[in-house]
C-alpha cells in the first residue's frame, strides 16, 4: 500500500479509539491500559500512548500502531487491516478497493455464498409474479414500501418448493450446494423442496454485506412457526448475525449510537421515523461475537428490547454484557407504555416513536426500575445480592449529590439504610486501593528487571541513544549519515535505514506510528522484533535531551561507537589470528592485544582530564 495513504489513515486515526473497538481500554492517569490479547494476561500490561499513537505490551513485547493491532488481532494482512482502519475514520480513497491475493474468500464457501446469491435473486422475482400479491399485501399491512423492500432485500418463495430447488439446479449448483445452505434436507432430486415455500423471506446478511441466511415469515395464519430462521450452516451462525448492521455500521460512527433491537420490523420501524443506526438481535442471545462487532462501532448502544417480561430479562442480560465489556451504553425506558417501537409507528406515528426512543436512562435506574416493577425484591438475600451487584458501579464514583441519589435509590429498593450502603462502598475503596498499591509495586518491579531497561554495553547504550535521537531529529539522522554511517548491532541498522529511507522521501521526521507503519507495509521476517525495538527506544528516558545547534549528544555517541566497535573488531581479528598458531605465538599476539587495550584506555582517560 502507498506510504502517503497509510500516513493519512494513520494521521486520521487514533489508536485508543482503535482499539477500543476491539477489546476494553482503561484510562489511567495520562496513559491507557488493557489487558493485552496476544497473550495469556492477567492483569493490564498492554500500554497504549495516546501521544505517540503506538501501543506496547511490556510482558509480550507486542507493539505497534492503530494498522498493526488490527491486523494482529484480527489475524490479516496489512493491507486489509489498514482498509478496517480506514473504514473506521471514513477515508474514502480508490486505492483503498483494491484487493489482495490474502483477502480472497475461502474457496470452499464460494460455492454457498453463489448459490445464495442466486436464489436471493429468485426470493426477490418471488414478489413480481401473480402469487407473490398475498406477499406484497402482507407487506403493505405492516407499511414495508418498495423502497424499504429493495434496500432489505425483501422476497418471496413461491409455494411450489420443489421449483425454488429446480431454478438452483439450473443455475449450475449441486444438490450439495444447496442443501448447504440450508432450505432443504435433500433426499434425492425428485423429492428435494424448499422448506421456506409460502413465506416472505427476509435476508440475514453478514457484516460485510454478504447474504448468509434467511428469516422466512409465514403470511397465513395457521399453527406453523411465524418465524422460520436458516439452520447453522457453513456460512451462516447466528451468534455472528445482527440484522441490518452491514448498513447501520456505515452510519452508527457519524450519528455516534446504534440502537439494539428485538428483530427487523422494528428496525424498518425506526428508518420509517428517521433513524438509519440501527441493529437487531432477531429473539436471539448477545454473544461475545456480537459484543465484539459492537465494539467496532466505537459508539453508544442504546438498547430496547420488547417492552413484557421476557424482554426486560433480555435488556437486564444485555447490560449485565455490556458493562462488564466496558462499552458505553443507554436503555430506552418505557415508562407505562410497553409498546414494541413497529407497534408505535403503526398506532401513534413517526413522532411518537422517536419520543420513545429518546428516553433514554443509564443502567443503574434501568435495572432499580426492573427490580421495582418487573422482579420485585421478596428475600434478604435477593435483596443483598442487588446491593452487592451495584456496589462496584458506585465505588467508582466521587461522593457527592449524583452518588448520593443513586445510594438513595438503591436504598428504596432494597430496604437497606442509606448509611449502611455508604459503610459497603467504603470498605471496598479501602480494599482496592490496598490491592492496587500492592499490584504498582509489582508494575515498578517488573519494569526495573526488565531486560530491555537494563543497558550493559557502552556501545549498545551509545547506538540506541542515537537512535532515539534520530527517531525526533533530521539533524541526528543527517549526522548519522556523514559520521557513523551503520550500527554494529542488526536491529537497530535496520531501524536506522528505515528511519533515513524516510527522512529521504519527506525532507521531515517520521511519527513512530508512520514508521512502524513503513515497516510492516513493507513485511518480512523481522518485522516484530523491529516494531518492538521501535517502541522500546522511543519509550526510553534516559538520554540526555537535545540543545538545538549543538552536537554533543551525537559526538559522544559516535566516539563511543567508534572505539567499542574497534575493540570488537580487534578482538574478532586477534581470536581468528590464534587459529594454527603455536603457544609462543599466541602469547605474544595476545600480549600485543592487551597493550592496544591499556593504550586506548591512557588514551580515554587522558582526553577525559582535558
Amino acid at each position: 500500500m502507498d506510504k502517503d495513504l497509510v500516513d493519512k489513515i494513520l494521521h486520521e486515526a487514533d489508536i485508543v479509539t482503535t482499539i477500543s473497538a476491539y477489546i476494553q481500554v482503561i484510562n489511567k492517569g495520562r496513559g491507557y491500559v488493557s489487558v493485552c490479547p496476544f497473550h495469556d494476561d492477567k492483569h493490564p500490561s498492554m500500554s497504549i500512548s495516546k501521544d505517540k499513537q503506538i501501543f506496547k505490551c511490556f510482558a509480550c513485547n507486542t507493539s505497534g500502531n492503530a494498522i498493526t493491532f488490527v491486523q494482529q488481532y484480527e489475524k490479516i494482512s496489512f493491507d486489509e487491516a489498514a482498509r478496517k482502519v480506514a473504514d473506521m475514520v471514513g477515508i474514502v480513497d480508490e486505492r483503498l478497493s483494491k484487493k489482495t491475493k490474502a483477502e480472497t474468500i475461502d474457496p470452499s464457501l464460494k460455492p454457498y455464498y453463489a448459490c445464495i446469491n442466486d436464489l436471493q435473486q429468485y426470493y426477490q422475482y418471488g414478489l413480481t409474479i401473480a402469487e407473490g400479491k398475498e406477499a406484497m399485501d402482507y407487506l403493505a399491512s405492516r407499511n414495508i414500501d418498495a423502497k424499504q423492500i429493495e434496500k432489505y432485500g425483501i422476497g418471496y418463495s413461491p409455494l411450489d418448493g420443489k421449483k425454488t430447488i429446480q431454478y438452483l439446479r439450473a443455475k449450475g449448483h449441486s444438490l450439495h450446494t444447496i442443501e448447504g445452505i440450508g432450505i432443504t434436507l435433500v433426499r434425492n432430486a425428485e423429492t428435494a423442496s424448499d422448506s421456506n415455500a409460502g413465506r416472505v423471506m427476509f435476508p440475514l446478511k453478514n457484516a460485510d454485506g454478504q447474504v448468509v441466511g434467511f428469516s422466512a415469515r409465514r403470511i397465513k395464519k395457521d399453527d406453523t412457526a411465524k418465524y422460520i430462521n436458516s439452520p447453522e450452516t457453513a456460512i451462516f451462525h447466528k451468534g455472528n448475525v445482527l440484522y441490518n448492521y452491514s448498513e447501520a455500521k456505515r452510519t452508527a460512527r457519524k450519528d455516534g449510537y446504534i440502537y439494539l433491537l428485538e428483530g427487523f420490523m422494528d428496525v424498518m420501524a425506526l428508518e420509517k421515523a428517521g433513524i438509519s443506526s440501527a441493529a437487531a438481535i432477531m429473539g436471539t442471545s448477545l454473544t461475545s461475537e456480537h459484543i465484539k462487532m459492537l465494539r467496532r462501532l466505537g459508539c453508544e448502544i442504546r438498547v430496547c428490547l420488547d417492552g413484557d417480561g421476557p424482554g426486560q430479562e433480555g435488556m437486564m442480560k444485555i447490560t449485565t454484557l455490556l458493562t462488564k465489556a466496558g462499552l458505553p451504553f443507554k436503555l430506552v425506558s418505557y415508562g407505562d407504555d410497553l409498546r414494541d417501537p413497529d407497534d408505535i409507528l403503526q398506532e401513534s406515528g413517526a413522532e411518537a416513536l422517536l419520543k420513545r426512543m429518546n428516553n433514554l436512562i443509564d443502567a443503574f435506574d434501568f435495572q432499580l426500575n426492573y427490580y421495582t416493577n418487573t422482579k420485585p425484591l421478596t428475600t434478604n438475600d435477593d435483596k443483598k445480592k442487588v446491593l452487592y451487584y451495584f456496589m462496584d458501579f458506585l465505588k467508582k464514583m466521587e461522593p457527592g449529590l449524583i452518588r448520593d441519589n443513586y445510594i438513595a435509590k438503591l436504598s428504596k429498593v432494597t430496604g437497606f439504610e442509606m448509611s449502611l450502603i455508604r459503610e459497603k462502598i467504603n470498605a471496598k475503596r479501602t480494599l482496592e486501593a490496598q490491592e492496587e498499591v500492592t499490584m504498582s509495586i509489582e508494575q515498578v518491579e517488573t519494569e526495573i528487571l526488565h531486560p530491555e531497561q537494563i543497558i550493559k554495553k557502552r556501545l549498545l547504550k551509545a547506538e540506541r541513544e542515537m537512535l532515539y535521537y534520530m527517531l525526533s531529529s533530521v539533524d541526528a539522522v543527517k549526522y548519522f549519515e556523514k559520521n557513523i554511517d551503520s550500527f554494529y548491532y542488526p536491529v537497530y541498522n535496520s531501524i536506522a535505514n528505515f528511519i533515513m529511507e524516510y527522512v529521504d522521501e519527506t525532507q521531515h521526521t517520521a511519527t513512530i506510528s508512520s514508521l512502524i507503519g513503513e515497516i510492516s507495509n513493507r513485511g518480512g521476517d523481522d518485522t516484530d522484533e523491529l516494531i518492538s525495538k521501535v517502541s522500546e527506544v522511543s519509550e526510553d528516558n534516559i538520554h540526555p535531551p537535545l540543545i538545538e545547534g549543538e552536537t554533543k549528544n551525537f559526538d559522544d555517541c559516535a566516539i563511543a561507537i567508534k572505539e567499542e566497535k574497534e575493540k570488537i573488531f580487534d578482538k574478532k581479528k586477534t581470536t581468528e589470528s590464534l587459529s594454527g598458531l603455536s603457544l609462543e605465538d599466541q602469547k605474544v599476539l595476545l600480549a600485543s592485544y592487551a597493550l592496544r587495550q591499556a593504550q586506548r584506555n591512557q588514551k580515554k582517560s587522558k582526553n577525559k582530564n582535558k
